[in-house]
């Protein structure tokens, strides 16, 4: 069974999934009714409240666990609930353009596991799986694969894929990589939500969870008081300009560059970016679950591409 997984610091997808990269570990099973996996003696449940971030997901077992949840619901969803015997899964996964070629061993032993049995409960259903096979691509190559036939298209254009913590960045000439610009930047978007997490408990005694943030930014209901609603728009429009002077500094133009912006970050700065005089021909992949849908059909692609040979 084929599994793609996109491994972020503020989420997790599957092609079908979305949750919080966020976990609680326990010795004892949780007294509420919640997921729960039970994995190697402890218990473990999901949490709205993320993972501080790591720039390498192996150093813990915390993104592993992620996974099996990944697994487990993809596996739930396909109505396969306690399987009598063990599953094989193909794992795809993914790494920032300019971390890839440092983490992408690394993070694919991560998850073999010398391909040993792997037994977990998972909400009071029992599984045996074994990961044979992982496979990793790029992060914002994988997404601009689900708009290949438009990006085909333009001799030059951009790839801005605003995540948790990096924004990465990758030049295509019609469609292909230009590894002339292929960069990682630690500047996601939860380098904002700390800033205006810190800047709210100094100024008003408030302390702020992303969720919140999330609503003024993307004008949702809340009720966080006027003043703290400005001051969260006036540091959202503040990170986007700070990002395209950045950017601008390394040569990437975004007034005259056809831009692909992808990524939570860039769906949730998307009003901003459309109004913005900084950036001219803003293009969105509003899915997601882009990236991880980008690894099946690139995987999928390959084993053609074998097939035929």
């Amino acid at each position: 069974m084929i599994i793609s997984v996109d491994h972020g610091n503020k989420s997790i997808k599957t092609p079908r999934l979305l949750f919080t990269s966020g976990l609680i570990e326990s010795d004892t099973r949780p007294g509420i009714k919640t997921d729960c996996i039970f994995w190697n003696g402890k218990y473990y449940t999901l949490t709205e409240k993320r993972i501080s971030y790591l720039r390498d997901k192996t150093e813990d077992d915390r993104f592993y666990v992620l996974t099996l949840f990944a697994i487990a619901k993809e596996l739930e969803l396909d109505g396969i609930m306690e399987p009598d015997e063990e599953l094989d899964i193909t794992l795809l996964v993914g790494l920032p353009p300019a971390h890839y070629g440092q983490l992408y061993s690394r993070f694919e032993q991560y998850f073999l596991r010398k391909r040993e049995v792997v037994d977990f409960e998972y909400n009071g259903r029992y599984y045996s799986i074994r990961i044979t096979k992982v496979v990793s691509y790029t992060q914002a190559l994988a997404a601009a694969v689900t708009k290949y036939g438009e990006l085909k298209k333009h001799a030059a254009s951009y790839i801005i894929d605003i995540g948790g913590y990096t924004v990465d960045v990758l030049k295509l000439r019609y469609g292909k990589p230009d590894l002339a610009v292929v960069e990682s930047f630690e500047q996601g978007v939860i380098t904002l939500y700390n800033s205006i997490a810190s800047q709210c408990n100094s100024q008003f005694a408030l302390h702020l969870e992303d969720c919140d943030i999330d609503e003024v930014i993307r004008g949702e209901p809340t009720i966080l008081p006027g003043e703290v609603q400005i001051l969260i728009r006036k540091m959202a429009n503040q990170f986007l300009t700070e990002l395209c002077n950045f950017l601008g500094e390394r040569g990437i133009d975004l007034k005259v560059s056809k831009c692909v912006f992808a990524g939570g970050g860039s769906m949730l700065l998307r009003s901003i970016i459309e109004r913005s005089d900084k950036v001219g021909f803003p293009i969105f992949i509003d899915d997601i679950h882009a990236n991880a849908q980008g690894y099946l059909l690139l995987y999928k692609s390959e084993e053609a591409a074998h097939g035929s040979k």
